[in-house]
């Protein structure tokens, strides 16, 4: 095992707090206590949207944390230590990954955001050599996710690929719209892909995702069924909250398909989420969320289902870092900031927990 330092700085939320309350502050190295765990050396880290939601309290009637709490669900950087079980890696190489269990945040945080990250070797790919650590830092979660919504999207209508189909991917720059857009394209080859951005970020489009969208709707100027035909759309993928109820005119009525990855889950996918936080008077809400979106999609045939990323199968990690390894298939779009600046990680911060503002995944380099 490397001779690693005592303690180390991570960007941690000190107590209950949102994104501006968060602090760099001198903590412990963490230490291997499971024979499958791995520590990495982290030069780059990404935040979930659901820690920013967790730290906040949002989530305190069914999980709690402790406090302080290290942050960076994702990252990437160098294995300095192994378990006495790890089969796949060793001290030196270079690994990506995210570190997200179900039940969630029953795990130890790995805390990418800090000068040492720890998590089991089953979350764990080599990072390919032609992606930096920031770039491989912002890959798993997000690819991983749309590329399992796609998947089920597919699965609902018995389709094997995108050929021939319309598909509409909402908030084409955001860090799921914008891996949606290269998988609908690349992967499942799309015949048509149409995306929103605000009206700053339209130019924008072309510079990360050069050739890959065919029709860009500025939502702030444009009306989406002025500008999209009315049951023209086979598939959609919704990333935002906002954005779910106004795709539905827009999609065919009697064959279209609904991915949606931001809304409210049913009780089973619920129940995996929270574990034992999981209530019944919660699975009654959750009931009643389901008969909205029963309501909303009433008369039609369109086939929906919410679809909760789950990176913790192995086997879809695995055939996701094949992808992510084919240099120019999947491009990372990012935005960064140093963890040294505090104010700049802040704001990027808040603007991934209210989800605008940003392009892409933002990523925290680590000295």
């Amino acid at each position: 095992m490397a001779d690693l330092p005592k303690t180390m700085r991570a960007l941690v939320a000190p107590d209950k707090t949102g994104a501006k309350g968060y602090d760099l502050a001198e903590v412990a190295v963490p230490k291997i206590t499971k024979p499958k765990q791995v520590i990495v050396r982290s030069y780059a880290a990404g935040l979930g949207a659901s820690e920013i939601m967790l730290t906040a309290g949002k989530f305190d009637l069914v999980q709690k944390i402790k406090f302080p709490s290290k942050l960076g669900l994702e990252g990437s950087g160098t294995v300095v230590a192994i378990g006495s079980d790890v089969k796949t890696l060793k001290p030196g190489d270079d690994v990506y990954g995210i570190v997200v269990d179900k039940p969630m945040f029953e795990l130890e945080p790995p805390g990418w955001a800090s000068e040492y990250a720890i998590g089991e070797e089953r979350f764990l790919v080599p990072k390919p050599p032609h992606l930096s650590y920031a770039e491989a830092a912002s890959m798993m979660g997000n690819t991983v996710s749309t590329y399992q919504a796609i998947r089920r999207g597919l699965e609902m209508r018995g389709w094997k690929s995108l050929e021939g189909k319309t598909v509409y991917v909402t908030a084409g720059l955001g860090g799921l719209g914008s891996m949606a857009i290269q998988l609908a394209k690349k992967v499942f080859n799309a015949g048509k892909v149409i995306t929103t951005v605000s009206t700053s970020k339209v130019p924008l489009v072309e510079h990360y995702l050069p050739g890959l969208v065919d029709q860009i709707v500025d939502y702030k100027t444009q009306k989406l069924t002025d500008e999209i035909e009315p049951g023209s759309v086979d598939f959609v993928v919704n990333t935002l909250l906002a954005t779910f109820t106004p795709s539905i005119p827009l999609v065919n009525r009697s064959s279209g398909v609904i991915a949606n990855m931001t809304g409210i889950p049913n009780q089973e996918t619920a129940r995996k989420i929270f574990g034992k936080g999981f209530s019944r008077w919660m699975g009654v809400l959750l009931d009643c969320g389901q008969l909205y979106y029963a309501w909303r999609l009433r008369g039609t045939d369109i086939a929906y289902d919410f679809v909760s990323g789950s990176a913790e199968i192995r086997t879809d990690i695995e055939q996701v870092a094949k992808l992510i390894a084919q240099e120019g298939l999947l491009k990372p779009v990012i935005s960064m900031a140093e963890l040294d600046d505090l104010e700049a990680v802040r704001e990027g911060c808040e603007k991934l927990g209210a989800a605008k503002g940003g392009c892409g995944r933002f990523i925290i380099k680590i000295p």
